[in-house]
């Protein structure tokens, strides 16, 4: 289960990092048609959704997931292939620390969303989301969004330290 979760959250990563590669313009366009605002697709004094550091983010969060899958096992077959060998047949699986420091980074993010949810954002998004109307809107979204994050990042680094003791 926990596999399929990680190799989720990993096809997540590529497609966006795919999506601001390929697009980042129509990327954004995706996302205010989907929230149903008109805040990232326009163009401003400071920011342009088609500037080159979209594509670079984009080639990162390409390069990431690849990393990801791959990195581990083809760092463990270039050690040594007989070691390699011996790991794809062994039964024994301990924690992934990788996982447990992706899963703080998204127990922090959980914390932050529910306490100042709007600080967060405004820090994130092109222009201030707290000064306009309907902030309050957002706020509530932002703290379910924060609850689930930290669900979700307890549930995961519950799972990884229970198999590191468990072994």
């Amino acid at each position: 289960m926990f596999v399929i979760v990680y190799l989720l959250v990993v096809l997540v990563f590529l497609a966006i990092g795919l999506c601001l590669l390929i697009s980042p313009g129509t990327y954004f366009r995706l996302i205010d048609r989907m929230a149903r605002i008109d805040l990232w697709a326009k163009p401003s004094s400071s920011w342009d959704p088609n500037a080159p550091q979209w594509r670079v983010l984009g080639l990162a969060f390409t390069l990431f997931p690849l990393f990801v899958i791959f990195g581990a096992p083809l760092l463990i077959y270039l050690q040594s292939p007989e070691e390699y060998n011996q790991r794809i047949r062994s039964h024994h699986h301990s924690a992934s620390w990788g996982a447990v420091i992706l899963w703080l980074f998204f127990f922090a993010l959980g914390i932050g969303f529910l306490v100042k949810p709007l600080a967060v954002l405004d820090r994130f998004s092109p222009r201030k989301l707290s000064a306009e109307p309907d902030a309050q809107r957002h706020t509530y979204l932002l703290r379910i969004l924060g609850g689930l994050f930290l669900l979700i990042s307890i549930f995961g680094i519950w799972v990884q330290l229970l198999r590191y003791f468990r072994h």
